[in-house]
Formats: structure tokens, sequence, C-alpha cells
């Protein structure tokens, strides 16, 4: 739980007084000040209250009284132009030269949803791009509708440990799909953290689990 030490420091780098925590939060601002000096004790409510008060303005709480800005952000897409709008930011991160890793690849899904008149444009734009980033793309075995190997190289995962959760790591972001039979969803965390851990363990799956198609 927050402590009095990372009261004060969140509201320092938000730059706000007591009084206006205190009038958020709807106890004075006397009470407040001798919270955030350790001398009230405080219930374990009102301690949640003031650190989801916080962490509601992007404020992160870590370890040994630590405290730093948020900047994970999560963006959800859904649907058939929500899919859309997310492969028109992985063209984006791809024209900068960023490495690109997909995981639990699902074509026919994916070209249920995009659609023919969408995804036959996506292959081309990314086809031309003049520098080209590193595209992996790891499949269940026996698939073989490489629907993106004019931009990048396939391998097969072993079917027991294949599902279809697909998983995009691109641009410092991290993109988890959930198909059902009438949606899909995409939520996309944007962590270069995250995206960096994600990248390593898609490469352990890589190098050391998944095979050539044969």
């Amino acid at each position: 739980m927050i402590t009095p030490t990372q009261m004060r420091a969140a509201r320092a780098m938000l730059d706000v007084s007591q009084g206006y925590v205190a009038q958020h939060l709807g106890i004075a601002a006397n009470t407040l000040s001798k919270i955030e000096s350790g001398q009230s004790d405080i219930s374990m409510s009102r301690l949640k209250e003031i650190q989801k008060f916080y962490e509601c303005e992007n404020i992160e709480f870590t370890y040994n009284d630590g405290v730093k800005w948020n900047t994970t952000k999560i963006i959800t897409h859904e649907g058939q132009q929500g899919i859309r709008d997310f492969f028109d930011d992985v063209y984006v991160a791809a024209q900068t030269g960023n490495d690109i890793s997909l995981f639990n690849g699902v074509p026919h899904l994916l070209i249920k949803w995009l659609g023919d008149d969408f995804y036959q444009p996506h292959v081309e734009r990314m086809s031309l791009i003049e520098n080209k980033p590193n595209f992996k793309i790891i499949v269940e075995e026996n698939e073989t509708n490489f629907i993106a190997n004019s931009f990048a190289e396939y391998k097969w995962f072993p079917k027991e440990m294949f599902n279809d959760r697909t998983i995009y790591i691109y641009g410092g972001k991290v993109g988890f799909f959930t198909f059902s039979d009438d949606n899909v969803v995409i939520n996309v965390i944007s962590n270069i953290e995250l995206a960096s851990s994600m990248a390593v363990l898609f490469d352990i799956a890589w190098h050391q689990v998944a095979r050539e198609p044969s």
C-alpha cells in the first residue's frame, strides 16, 4: 500500500495542493496533512482511495517508497474497423524499421475480419517498404497459408502448444487478440519494457521450439 512518503512525492509530481487532493477525496485538508506526515491512523479503505486517486492521474507506485509516471497506455480495438486500425498502426511501425513478431498467427481469422478489400492492399504496402523490418511469424504446425510471405518469415509451432490467442509485438507495443464467432477484440499495451520482454520470449520460442516449414 501507498506510504506517506509516496503520497507527498505523488502530490509534488502533480504540483497540486493538499486542499486540492483532500477535496477530491472528500476529506479535510488538515486530515490529509496528518496522513501525509504519518501522524494519523488511516483505514485500509481510505489508503486505497488515496492510492486510486493518484493512479488515476497516471502515477505509479514502486518498491522502496518509489514513485514514477506510469507511461503504460492501453487501447482497445474492436470489430472490423478496429482490426483495420490496428494493422494501420503496425504498418506505421514497420515503416520506421521496427522489428515485428507475430505469435500464434491464425491466417484465416485475420483475413475473415480484415476482408480481402483491406488485406490485399495491406500486403502490397508492406511489401513495398524500402527498409523492411525483421518480421517473424509463428503459426500452427502444418499451416500452409503464408499470407505474408512476401515480407515475413514463417515457422511452425507444435500443435499441442498452439492456440488462437494471437500476439503482435511491434514498435514498443504488444497487441493481444481475442477472436469469437461474432467479434474480434485487440488490446494494445504501449510499454517498451513489456514489449522488450515479450520479444525475448518470442525469440526463445522461435529459436528453440519452432521449426522451419517443410
